[in-house]
C-alpha cells in the first residue's frame, strides 16, 4: 500500500500585504497562511490517526517532528482525562462536578488526581483541608505534584506556606462562597470570568481556562464563539501575523481571523476544513485562540526571522500507531443532550479502553530562576519567573519540579557562578 500523500496545496491568492481592524492598519506576514494552513493539516492529521491510517500522517517536516496541541482544546490530553474522569465520574450535583474539575485544574497533574482519588472521598460534602494537606505532602516528597498548567497563585495568598496549602485554601473559599450558583446565573462567558477573576489568585486568563473546562459539565451553556481571553502566547502569535500595532485589541483582531476564515481557506485552496465533528467545520473563537498560541511555536521553526520573544521549539514529537478514541460532552454533539456522558466520536467503539491521548495542554514556561533557598527538609527551592506574566506570579518550585526544565537550572547556575567571579569592589 503507497505512503498516504498529504501535501500543502498552493495558495490560489495572495494574501493582502496589509488589513484594517479597528481603524489601526496592519502588516501581514507570512504567519497568516501558516496560522490557517497549520489549524486544517493539525485537525487532518487527528482525523487520520482516528480513522486508522498508518503514519506518517503528513508531509509537513515541522508537524512530522515536533509536538503540538490539538486545533481543538476538547481533543487535548488533560481536558479528555477531565471528561472521562472528572466530570462523568461521580456525582452530577453542580457543586460536586464543580469542585471535582476545580480540584483538578488547581494541580493539572493526573498522577496527583489518582493520588488523591486513591486516599480520599473525592467530595465537597466530605472536603477536609488537613485531609487533602496531608495526602498532598506525602506526594509532595516523592516528586511534583503540579502539571505544566495550573494556577498560578502568590506566596502566602491563603495562609499556606506550600503552593499545595494556597490552592486548598483557594478551592475552600471559592466554593463556600457560593461560585458555582454564581456561575449558573452569569448571562455570559464574559461576565463568569469576572465573577472567578475577583477571587484572590485567579487571574483573568487563568479564570478563562477554568471556565472552558467547566463548560463541558452539564450545567453551564456560555458561547465559545462570542468572547475569549487572548493569552501571552496568541498575543505573541498575533504580533507575529500583525506587527506590534495588536496590542490592545487582540479581542477584535481574533474575531477578525474568525470572521474571515472561510475566505483564507478558499485562498489557500484548502478543502478539508477542520472540524470538532462532522456536522461542524471550522473554529469558534477559542479554539482560534487556542491554535494561535501552537501556530507562534509553528513559526519559530518555519520563519525563524521573524521576531519574536522566544526563538526556539525543542518539544520532539515521538509517533505511535496506537488507535485514538476521543470523546465529546453529549450537549456538544449533533444528537445534543443535557447529560455529563463523553460521546465518542471516533471509529473505536464506546468501551474501547482509552489507549493514547493526543499531547498535550498549553504550558506555563518558565523564563528565568530569580532566587533560591533552602528549605527545612532539605534540597533547593527556587523563586521562577513565568514567560508573559510579571513579577507579583512569580512562585517558589521544588528543585523536583523543575526535572522539565532542565536549561532554566542550566542559566540559573551559570548566572550564580558568574556572579561569584566577580571581582569585589574596593570602595
Amino acid at each position: 500500500m503507497a505512503a498516504p500523500t498529504h501535501d500543502a496545496p498552493r495558495p490560489r491568492k495572495p494574501r493582502k500585504e496589509s488589513v484594517e481592524i479597528e481603524g489601526r492598519v496592519l502588516p501581514v506576514s507570512p504567519v497568516l497562511d501558516a496560522l490557517f494552513y497549520w489549524m486544517a493539516e493539525r485537525d487532518a492529521i487527528r482525523r487520520r490517526k482516528a480513522a486508522g491510517e498508518a503514519a506518517p500522517w503528513t508531509n509537513d517536516p515541522i508537524l512530522a517532528e515536533y509536538k503540538f496541541t490539538n486545533v481543538f482544546r476538547v481533543f487535548d490530553r488533560t481536558s479528555q482525562y477531565v471528561l472521562r474522569n472528572v466530570i462523568n465520574r461521580g456525582s452530577q450535583d453542580l457543586y460536586e462536578t464543580c469542585f471535582r474539575v476545580m480540584l483538578f485544574r488547581s494541580f493539572n497533574r493526573i498522577s496527583t488526581w489518582e493520588l488523591l482519588d486513591s486516599e480520599l472521598d473525592l467530595t465537597w460534602a466530605n472536603f477536609n483541608y488537613n485531609a487533602y494537606r496531608r495526602v498532598l505532602q506525602e506526594g509532595d516528597v516523592d516528586g511534583a505534584i503540579y502539571g505544566h498548567a495550573y494556577i498560578l497563585i502568590a506566596p502566602n495568598a491563603y495562609g499556606g506556606r506550600k503552593s499545595y496549602e494556597n490552592h486548598l485554601g483557594l478551592l475552600q473559599h471559592m466554593l463556600e462562597d457560593g461560585l458555582p450558583e454564581k456561575l449558573v446565573n452569569a448571562a455570559c462567558m464574559k461576565e463568569a470570568e469576572s465573577i472567578v477573576s475577583s477571587y484572590k489568585g485567579m487571574g483573568p486568563f487563568l479564570s478563562f481556562q477554568l471556565l472552558l473546562d467547566l463548560n463541558m459539565t452539564p450545567h453551564f451553556q456560555f458561547s465559545e464563539d462570542e468572547w475569549a481571553i487572548c493569552g501571552p502566547g496568541a498575543a505573541e502569535g498575533l504580533q507575529k501575523i500583525f506587527g506590534c500595532g495588536v496590542k490592545g485589541i487582540e479581542l477584535e483582531v481574533m474575531k477578525y481571523l474568525r470572521d474571515t476564515q472561510y475566505k483564507h481557506w478558499e485562498r489557500l485552496g484548502i478543502t478539508d476544513l477542520p472540524r470538532l465533528h462532522d456536522g461542524r467545520l471550522g473554529i469558534a473563537l477559542v479554539d482560534l485562540e487556542h491554535s494561535l498560541c501552537e501556530c507562534e511555536k509553528y513559526a519559530r521553526v518555519k520563519y525563524p526571522r521573524i521576531s519574536g520573544k522566544r526563538k526556539t521549539y525543542k518539544r520532539l514529537y515521538l509517533a505511535t500507531e496506537l488507535p485514538l478514541d476521543l470523546v465529546l460532552p453529549e450537549k456538544w454533539t449533533p444528537r445534543g443532550g443535557t447529560s455529563g456522558t463523553p460521546i465518542s466520536i471516533s471509529h473505536l467503539p464506546d468501551n474501547e479502553p482509552l489507549t493514547e491521548l493526543e499531547d498535550s495542554d498549553p504550558e506555563y514556561e518558565i523564563s528565568h530562576i530569580v532566587r533560591e533557598a533552602l528549605i527545612p527538609e532539605g534540597g533547593m527551592e527556587y523563586l521562577v519567573r513565568w514567560v508573559g506574566w510579571t513579577p507579583e506570579w512569580d512562585l517558589w518550585l521544588a528543585e523536583s519540579e523543575l526535572r522539565d526544565a532542565p536549561e532554566v537550572l542550566k542559566d540559573w547556575s551559570e548566572r550564580r557562578n558568574k556572579r561569584k567571579r566577580r571581582p569585589k569592589k574596593n570602595w
